[in-house]
Parts: C-alpha cells; sequence; structure tokens
C-alpha cells in the first residue's frame, strides 16, 4: 500500500475527495429563503424541478407572450438528468455543456455551479472549477457543499488563508461538521506546521462533540509518518493504533500502518495485520491489494492467489488481477489452469499481444505444440514479444518437422519487421538447416550490410562460408566477430578450429580456444577443439586426456567420438580407435559422414587381416 505525501493531505482531504463527492451531492432541499431551484439525483429520484416563480418575461417582439413555467421546468430536469448521465459515463466534457443548459433555464441554482465546478476540476480546469464554486456560494452562503470544494480548491492553489476561511466559515454555519475540522488541521500541515496540526488534532480527538476521533488519530498518524526519525515512526505507529482501538475496522488505518510496517522493515508484522484484518473484518479489496504483494515476496503463491481472488470477485477492474493470477499458478505449474485463466483475460482483452505471448508459452511447455504454434503466429509484429514469438513458433515448427513451414513463417516475419536483426539470423540457421546456403548467404550478407555491428549476423556468415568451402571468407568473418565482442565464445572456438582445419596459425588457434576455456570451462566442443589443436600440434597423449574429457560431457556427440578415434589411431590403440569409431558412426546423423567413418573402422579391419596372413620371420 503507498500512501500519498503528507504534502498531498490537503488535497486528499479537501480536494480529491470533493472531486468525487460532488458528483454526488444532492441536497434534499436548499434554504427556504432561497429562491433556487431544488435538484434532485435523477438516478434515483424523478422530482427534479426548476423554480416555480421562473417566468421570463418575454420572447420575440411580442412583449404579452410569456414563456411557459411547466416547460422551462421539464426543460431544466432534462438538461439536468442528461449532464448527470454524461458525468456517470465519463464524458465530462458534455456534462459541462448540459449543465451550462440547465443554468439556461434556472440561472440561480447554486446546486447546478458547484456541479459544474466537479466537472470542470475533473477536466483538469481549476480555475473555472474555483470560478463555479465561488458563484455557488455568493447565490446561496449556506451551501456547505460548495464551501467545501471551495475550500478544497484554495488548498490545492496553496490559498492557505483562503481555504481556513472557508473551513471555518461552515463551523460558523454547523458546529457540528465532521470535516471542516479535519480539513483545517490538514491545512496546518501542508504549511508544515506539524506541531500546530498534531495539536489542533489532538483536541478535535478528545471533543466529546466530535463524532469521528478516529479520523483525528488517524491524520496524526499520517503526518507523523511523513517525518523523519524513529520517534515520529514510533509516534506514528501509536496514533495508528489508537484510530483502530476507537473503529477496529478502519481500513484506512490499517492500510497506513500496514505500509509503515513496510517502510520500517516489518514487513512479517504488516502481513499478520492485514490478514488479521481480512479474517476479522474482511474480504476487504484495498487490503488485498496491498497483502498479495507481501505473500508474493514471501513466495506464499497460494495466499497470495486467495486475496487476488478476493480482488477478482469484488472488483470492476480485474484484467490485471486475473493476469497476476495466471503468472501465480505458472509459478505453481498449475498449467491447466493457467491456460484457463489467460484465456478469461483474452476473452476480456482480445488484442493484448503479451496475454497471448504467455499463453502460447505454457503450450509450449504443456507440449501442446499445435495451439502453441497457432498462439505464437498471433501475436502481431508490433508487439515487443513478436521476435521471441517467431523464434518459439518457427522451432516447434522445425520440431513437428515442418522445416518449410517454419522458412515461410520466419520469412514472412522478416517482411513484417525489417528491424530485427534476430530474425534474419533465425532465418538464416533455418535455410542453413535445409541446406539451402546460397539464399543463407543472400540474406546474411544483406542482414550485415544493413547491421554491420550485429555480431551474431556476422557469425551467422561464417559459418554458412565454411558450408560453402570458404574458408578464408570464415577467418575473416569470425574475427570480425571477436572484434565486435571479445569474449563471443562460438567466434573464438569456430575460428581456433577452422585454423587447425586448415593446419595453420596452430599458435594462434591454441591462444584463441584458451581464451574461450576460460569463459565456458566445461564445455564439451571447446575442450574438443582444444584437443583436436593438440592432436594437429603433434601432441596425441595430450589430445587424447582433453579428447577423453570432451567424450565424457558429451558421449553422444559424433565429431568428439571420431576425434578421439583418431587420436586413439595414432597412439596405435587400435580397439579404443575402433571402437570410438563405431559410436561416431553410431550416433552421426549424416549418412555420408557415417559412411566415411565406417570406413575407418574397414581400414582398421583390413589391417587387422594383413597382420594376420604376414608369416613370422623365423619361417624363414
Amino acid at each position: 500500500m503507498s500512501l500519498r505525501p503528507i504534502s498531498n493531505i490537503v488535497i486528499f482531504l479537501g480536494f480529491g475527495m470533493l472531486m468525487s463527492s460532488c458528483v454526488a451531492l444532492q441536497p434534499k432541499s436548499m434554504a427556504k429563503d432561497s429562491d433556487t431551484a431544488p435538484y434532485y439525483d435523477a438516478a434515483y429520484d424523478d422530482h427534479n424541478r426548476a423554480p416555480a416563480s421562473f417566468v421570463p418575461s418575454s420572447v420575440g417582439g411580442d412583449k404579452t407572450q410569456n414563456l411557459d413555467p411547466v416547460y422551462m421546468r421539464t426543460q431544466a430536469d432534462y438538461y439536468f438528468s442528461m449532464a448527470e448521465s454524461q458525468s456517470y459515463d465519463g464524458d465530462h466534457q458534455k456534462a459541462v455543456e448540459s449543465f451550462k443548459m440547465v443554468l439556461v433555464y434556472d440561472q440561480e441554482s447554486a446546486h447546478v455551479h458547484l456541479r459544474l465546478s466537479a466537472e470542470y476540476l475533473k477536466l483538469g480546469l481549476a480555475n473555472q472549477a474555483l470560478d463555479q464554486a465561488e458563484t455557488a456560494v455568493k447565490i446561496d452562503p449556506k451551501l456547505i457543499e460548495a464551501r467545501l470544494m471551495l475550500g478544497g480548491l484554495f488548498s490545492s492553489m496553496k490559498a492557505y488563508d483562503k481555504a481556513l476561511a472557508q473551513y471555518n466559515e461552515i463551523l460558523k454555519l454547523d458546529s457540528q461538521n465532521t470535516e471542516a475540522p479535519l480539513y483545517i488541521g490538514a491545512v496546518l500541515a501542508e504549511q508544515k506546521q506539524y506541531a500546530k496540526a498534531v495539536q489542533y488534532f489532538e483536541s478535535l480527538a478528545k471533543n466529546d462533540n466530535y463524532q469521528t476521533p478516529h479520523l483525528a488519530y488517524y491524520y496524526i498518524a499520517r503526518i507523523r509518518a511523513s517525518q523523519e526519525g524513529k520517534q515520529y515512526s514510533k509516534a506514528a505507529e501509536v496514533a495508528y493504533k489508537k484510530a483502530l482501538e476507537i473503529k477496529k475496522d478502519h481500513v484506512e488505518s490499517i492500510l497506513g500502518l500496514g505500509d509503515l510496517y513496510s517502510k520500517l522493515n516489518m514487513a512479517d508484522k504488516a502481513v499478520r495485520l492485514f490478514s488479521d484484518y481480512q479474517k476479522e473484518h474482511g474480504p476487504s479489496v484495498r487490503v488485498a491489494e496491498a497483502l498479495a504483494p507481501l505473500y508474493l515476496e514471501e513466495e506464499k503463491y497460494d495466499l497470495a492467489y486467495d486475496q487476488f481472488s478476493v480482488i477478482e470477485q469484488n472488483s470492476d477492474e480485474t484484467l490485471n488481477v486475473k493476469v497476476k493470477m495466471a503468472l501465480i499458478l505458472i509459478e505453481q505449474k498449475k498449467f491447466k489452469q493457467a491456460i484457463a485463466k489467460l484465456n478469461e483475460v483474452l476473452a476480456q482483452a482480445p488484442d493484448s499481444d503479451k496475454i497471448r505471448f504467455y499463453l502460447a508459452a505454457v503450450y509450449e511447455e504443456t507440449h501442446q505444440a499445435k495451439d502453441a504454434i497457432d498462439s505464437f503466429q498471433k501475436v502481431p509484429a508490433e508487439s515487443q514479444f513478436f521476435a521471441e514469438a517467431v523464434v518459439h513458433g518457427a522451432y516447434l515448427m522445425k520440431q513437428n518437422k515442418d522445416l518449410s513451414g517454419a522458412v515461410s513463417f520466419v520469412k514472412k516475419s522478416t517482411e513484417a519487421r525489417k528491424d530485427l536483426p534476430q530474425l534474419i539470423a533465425v532465418y538464416a540457421s533455418l535455410l542453413d538447416e535445409k541446406g539451402d546456403y546460397k539464399t543463407a548467404l543472400d540474406i546474411l550478407n544483406k542482414g550485415v550490410e544493413k547491421f554491420p555491428e550485429q555480431v551474431q549476423l556476422r557469425f551467422f556468415l561464417g559459418t554458412i562460408q565454411d558450408h560453402l568451402g570458404n574458408r578464408d571468407s570464415v577467418v575473416e568473418n569470425m574475427k570480425k566477430v571477436i572484434e565486435l565482442d571479445p569474449n563471443h565464445v562460438q567466434g573464438l572456438n569456430y575460428l581456433a578450429y577452422t585454423y587447425s582445419e586448415m593446419g595453420k596459425s596452430l599458435d594462434e588457434a591454441e591462444k584463441l580456444i584458451r581464451r574461450a576455456l576460460e569463459i565456458e570451462p566445461k564445455d564439451a566442443f571447446i575442450m574438443d577443439t582444444y584437443g583436436w589443436i593438440l592432436f594437429k600440434e603433434g601432441k596425441t597423449l595430450d589430445s587424447i586426456r582433453i579428447l577423453e574429457s570432451a567424450y565424457r560431457s558429451q558421449p553422444t556427440e559424433a565429431v568428439i567420438a571420431e576425434h578421439l578415434g583418431d587420436a586413439y589411431f595414432k597412439a596405435q590403440m587400435v580397439d579404443r580407435a575402433k571402437t570410438m569409431y563405431e559410436r561416431a558412426a553410431e550416433f552421426e546423423s549424416d549418412e555420408k559422414r557415417a559412411k566415411e567413418i565406417r570406413s575407418k573402422i574397414t581400414s582398421i579391419q583390413n589391417q587387422d587381416v594383413k597382420r594376420e596372413q604376414r608369416m613370422p620371420a623365423s619361417a624363414d
């Protein structure tokens, strides 16, 4: 719960409250000595009426023809009802126009001027609101609601003396009024006369004739909570507790005290305070709004969910609450319920790209690939989630053996969003898997030209050049990758491996791969490259030690098993070499490469046969 600072207490009391309350101000009657029309809320009562004596002298050239007073009254009633409806619907500009039309037929209605003031305030037109409030007070000096409005407006404009004058006039009119004294104390606080304000509220609380002493203690607490220092925090706690002793269910005091505890790093006390209130006096939506985040911080998801349920069931604004509830369900891996809740949100907000993405992610998590792909594809191109949605959707299509569909999906996505280099990278990687290296090369060359600082595009360009056998271009691009990002592990590894395959710059290759190992010391593929470089350098036994470590980490990776087999063979460990080649051939998905590996096994077997056929030297 985040309470407004003390500097806003005046507005909170005399400005903000009046702005909302004046919409509903419907005095049953005006003072008897007033000749203005008493208006009633037409939403509840249909007896609005203009003054019976309101009869204009004449219309047009015929001065003997007077307007019908019944017509005047019905017109005033009509526009007043219309203004109320427009205000209720939030169309305050039209409400202003309609209230002005009421004044055409009843110019001396203080209450209509007051309503106009409230509507202007909602439009942020403070000066016009002030003019109308002053007019209302001028027409009917005894209209307390108008003076409250005027006092609140003066307070918001920091015209504190004028505000105090209005509140004191209210007390003269009604010594039992419970609002004006609070506003007086708030003005004192706004002027930073904290001691005087507290003293005023204390005397108010002790006044037997004052009917709401809990509010006096509440505002003492608010003032003290706004001041720095442990003594003030303690005083605020004491005041909040006094307010709650008087009125145990005063939700503002509960929220204020809980907020104080949170600021003092006593969240556990805030949680107990709020939860006890919910059990004894709740459920309260406002307390639930304060308690739910505290439960989330403690990772008490079930309890947080219960509080969000309170808000959901008792509030008109439930969209964000449903989203939070869905995220809790996802966190708890209650995916079926999460899907249902996310679909509820989509029913209310079908254009929510964030919810669409969350739903797709849950479908993916629960292996509902078709629904996930469908949802990822519905994330609009302008969404911040678009790139990630495309990546996930394409991946699922590829997993479902629909590589062509994935390529088509990503191609359309790159056309829709030409400002996302990551989509170009995904597109190129899919073309790579499809074996369409020339198209991938063309796409990446254009991408690198448009986004020269994008490291991953440059990296993919180097790998495609490798597939096409352009090793000099591979070296050039991987050097650029490392220049752009000196810690790009993939670039370091790829360049080192390329050097080893080319059989040149092996010292440089070893330096590069050692840097990569410093960054990712347990990466099996980096260890494989290191072992292979050692093998190329003729350090066979050292290479075996490194390659065995890589193989233990990735026992199903064909290239690592083959490299280890080559090292064993060079060290004349023939049986071990044969075993590694057999495993490499088993795990190689490319049949052409598998055939090449099997040829090594065949070569070993042929050498075994020749050895068996060779006659011993003593036979001569």
